[in-house]
């Protein structure tokens, strides 16, 4: 790990030696001022990508130990008893109700995003990749919705990001709307900025729901200050309460992992807190957004995360994989988002939770980097197919009930040639 920041910091400490060394021969006079300042902008943009760089690719928050009274190697191997083990602990249990129960808070500067869905912008058609490529291109130009579809997104109606990073990944406590229902102050902008109240500091946690707006003049007049209802007069569908599935959540998990024979919990950081609802309030449960990008007109990925990122992550750190956990959304006999996987790589395992307190426990089997791959292919083939049964209307599919559950029954039967897969009573 010092070895990989080291890599990333040096080229930082000679950007700022160089631009040191141009600040002096600016001042002695030894350089044009117009060739001096090009010069120095130049390294400071430099210097800033490498900042963002390394801020971005720091992946993991400190790993916490868990001290646990298990005899392990440094090359453990990863086998549904020691799972089973591991999740009997006091202390993991005690963990992930902790972890849990941070559902329904957002943290400090944690990005979160809110799009709307809408079945006239929610199409998508595969078979569009089988035109040729002069009929693609001129349906790229005629349809924006075909242009997204040709790199594999659905578009959004209106987007709300919270703390959305800026050049050099600078955050502001503020709220990001595009698409919103009420006129910004420069009409025809795609997006307005509002600031909040409410003020966190480092560590802290506060429920959504309780999030304030700022009281300063803003487009069509005096506007809410509590945050569901400032997101409800922009034009997002959202309902007073949920009894389940509640769309003012976030995302919240860990993972176990092997330490060179000490057991600890590792938290990522790059998963982005998305959530998505349909036009009329409900949530839409695609999986994880493993988008990093800093651009707040963002749209539906129509591919799962495989959470690439993390395996890369948990690889260069040195550590052995043993369990991800993470909380789904509402309560489900399948456990399965309608695009996300668990993870799909031999010497992993998964724990879904969902708000009724069960678990749904996936523990891949020893495949060949193929057959992962040939996994991926087959789900693709039936998401596609299920896709077309509902005209290539995403909402078509997740808003009947009973072809969603005959999707995900279809998912779970072709996972289970590549899971070992356990049905748990959290609690």
């Amino acid at each position: 790990m010092k070895a990989r920041a080291i890599i990333v910091i040096l080229p930082v400490l000679v950007n700022i030696a160089l631009l040191l060394w141009a600040v002096y021969g600016l001042l002695r006079g030894e350089s044009s001022v117009f060739c001096g300042l090009a010069y120095i902008i130049g390294l400071i943009l430099l210097t800033g990508t490498y900042l963002t760089t390394y801020r971005k690719y720091s992946f993991v928050a400190p790993g916490f130990s868990l001290h646990l009274s298990i005899s392990v190697t440094a090359t453990q191997d990863m086998t549904p008893a020691f799972v089973a083990d591991i999740l009997k602990r006091d202390s993991v249990i005690q963990m992930i109700k902790n972890d849990l129960a941070k559902t329904a808070s957002i943290g400090y500067k944690e990005v979160w995003r809110l799009g709307l869905i809408t079945p006239d912008m929610d199409r998508f058609d595969p078979s569009l990749y089988q035109l040729p490529s002069q009929e693609r291109m001129k349906r790229s130009l005629s349809d924006y919705n075909s242009l997204l579809n040709f790199a594999e997104q659905i578009p959004l109606k209106r987007r709300a990001v919270l703390h959305n990073p800026y050049t050099f990944n600078l955050q502001f406590s503020n709220l990001i709307i595009t698409g919103g229902a009420i006129q910004p102050l420069i009409r025809g902008y795609p997006g307005w900025s509002y600031g909040l109240s409410t003020k966190m500091n480092k560590g802290e946690f506060i429920p959504i729901r309780h999030l304030q707006m700022a009281t300063r003049p803003m487009p069509a007049g005096q506007r809410s200050r509590q945050f569901p209802r400032f997101l409800q007069e922009d034009g997002f569908p959202l309902k007073d309460t949920y009894m389940d599935g509640d769309p003012l959540t976030t995302e919240r998990g860990g993972i176990i992992v092997n330490d060179h024979g000490k057991i600890i919990v590792i938290y990522p950081r790059y998963f982005v807190q998305r959530r998505l609802i349909d036009d009329e309030g409900n949530l839409v449960y695609l999986g994880l957004d493993e988008d990093f990008s800093h651009n707040i007109l963002f749209n539906i990925e129509v591919r799962p995360s495989v959470s690439a990122r993390l395996i890369r992550c948990v690889e260069a750190y040195g550590y052995i994989p043993i369990l991800r956990y993470r909380s789904f959304p509402y309560a489900s006999d399948f456990m399965l988002p309608v695009l996300d996987t668990p993870m799909s790589m031999s010497g992993w395992a998964e724990l879904f939770i969902d708000t009724r307190g069960r678990a749904k426990l996936f523990i891949a089997l020893d495949k060949t980097l193929a057959e992962w791959y040939e996994l991926m292919n087959r789900l693709k083939q039936l998401f596609y197919g299920e896709l077309a049964r509902a005209h290539y209307h995403l909402l078509g599919l997740t808003k009947d009930t009973a072809h969603l559950n005959e999707y995900l029954a279809k998912k779970q039967a072709i996972l289970e040639d590549y899971y070992l897969i356990q049905d748990w009573r959290w609690c």
